[in-house]
Formats: structure tokens, C-alpha cells, sequence
């Protein structure tokens, strides 16, 4: 049960890069001269990795602050997910409403914080963590980016239909060999969405953190909202 989890613990653990800042920080040492806009990080199923700081790293250079919560950080939090074999969900969690929720409860908390632009606020995941993006109700996200997921889950996007999504996939992913969507493009909740996108790169693949054309798309898909 959701219950049993301590969700602020993802926000206490939390990974925060600054621009113009070489080393991470937490969420309650970040200080900025000025409120910056900022990227809600969603981390994959194995944690915070090179992945995810690959992201972090890129996205600060463009003078966004990127917060990615710590799912891991909660106490007894198993991993729900068997990198070795693909397995993306291996119902030891329930991570369809706890990655959510996790993501509501960072958006609130960056809401309080002085660093951040209130109204320049985007949500980013990645795998286990774009599927948390994707389910996450509407809570005034700026955009929202999701990386190595197919949209492979029931209820679609649940932002507003207006706001501006951004998918980056690969067209052979070894985690969603069974799934019966390839492509966002192929389900019926992302073809009703007013403002979607899909990037989909040829070959086999699932981080997208280090390709050069999901870099410069994710870095201009960004910019292009904070006007």
C-alpha cells in the first residue's frame, strides 16, 4: 500500500544540480542569487545513475535547476525492476502510484523553495521514471519529457491536454519487447493530446542521456517554454 511509504524521504534524498555549480547538492542547500526555472528528474528503476546524472548535468548547463528525487531514499524501498533480464516491473512495489506521488510531493516542494521559478517548473523521468511523469496528475507543470517509455500504460498522459510533451524513444527497446505499444505515437491517449511530440531513434537502445539529437532536443523543446 502506498501508505507504508515515506514519500517525503524521495524529496530528503533528493540530487539537485545548480548551474554554474561543479558539485551536487540537496534540496536545503541550493541558493541562488535569483529564482531559476526548474527540471523534476524522475530516476529510472535501478536509482539515480550515470544516466540520470548525464541528464542533470546536460539540462544545468542550460541554466535550469534539476532536482531528481530519490526514490531509494525511502526506507524499505526494494527495487522493482531486474536490469540484467529487462524486467521492468516486478510487482514487489507499487510503483504506478508511488512514482506519481513522488513527483506531486517534489512539484509541492519546490513550490516553497526561493531558488525556484514557480512558474517555470518542468517534469522529466526516465524508463520507470518517465512512466511516473506519464501518470502523474496535472499539478502546473511547464511541459513534461518522457525518456525510454512507449507510453505502455493504462490512463495515457494525465496532464492537461494542452500541455506540451515531449517522448524520446528508441525503435528497438529490450525493455518493452512484449509490450503491445512500440511508439507513444501508436496509443490511442497520446494521438488525442493537442501538443505531443515523439523522437524516435533507429537502431536498439534504451538511454537516450547520451545521444547528441535527444540532448538538443530536450534542450530546445525546454527553452522554447520558458518565454
Amino acid at each position: 500500500m502506498l501508505a507504508d511509504y515515506e514519500i517525503s524521504k524521495s524529496w530528503d534524498g533528493a540530487v539537485v544540480y545548480v548551474p554554474s555549480n561543479f558539485f551536487p547538492k540537496t534540496p536545503a542547500t541550493v541558493k541562488t542569487e535569483a529564482p531559476m526555472p526548474v527540471v523534476i528528474l524522475m530516476h529510472g528503476c535501478a536509482g539515480i545513475g550515470v544516466h540520470e546524472k548525464k541528464w542533470a548535468e546536460t539540462l544545468s548547463r542550460q541554466g535550469f535547476i534539476v532536482v531528481m528525487p530519490d526514490s531509494f531514499a525511502i526506507p524499505n524501498r526494494p527495487r522493482n525492476c531486474d536490469p540484467s533480464s529487462h524486467t521492468t516491473n516486478l510487482g514487489l512495489v507499487p510503483v504506478n502510484d508511488l512514482r506519481p506521488a513522488e513527483a506531486q510531493y517534489a512539484m509541492a516542494q519546490v513550490r516553497e523553495q526561493p531558488w525556484a521559478d514557480k512558474g517555470r517548473v518542468f517534469l522529466m523521468g526516465h524508463s520507470e521514471g518517465a512512466m511516473a511523469a506519464y501518470l502523474t496528475p496535472e499539478s502546473g507543470f511547464r511541459a513534461i519529457v518522457l525518456s525510454g517509455f512507449p507510453c505502455a500504460a493504462r490512463g495515457g498522459v494525465r496532464a492537461k491536454f494542452d500541455t506540451p510533451v515531449l517522448a524520446l524513444n528508441w525503435e528497438k527497446d529490450p525493455y518493452f519487447v512484449s509490450s503491445p505499444f512500440k511508439q507513444c505515437v501508436q496509443t490511442p491517449a497520446w494521438n488525442r493530446r493537442t501538443n505531443a511530440t515523439e523522437l524516435m531513434f533507429p537502431g536498439v537502445g534504451h538511454a537516450t542521456a547520451f545521444e547528441p539529437a535527444a540532448q538538443a532536443a530536450v534542450t530546445r523543446f525546454l527553452s522554447e517554454r520558458l518565454k
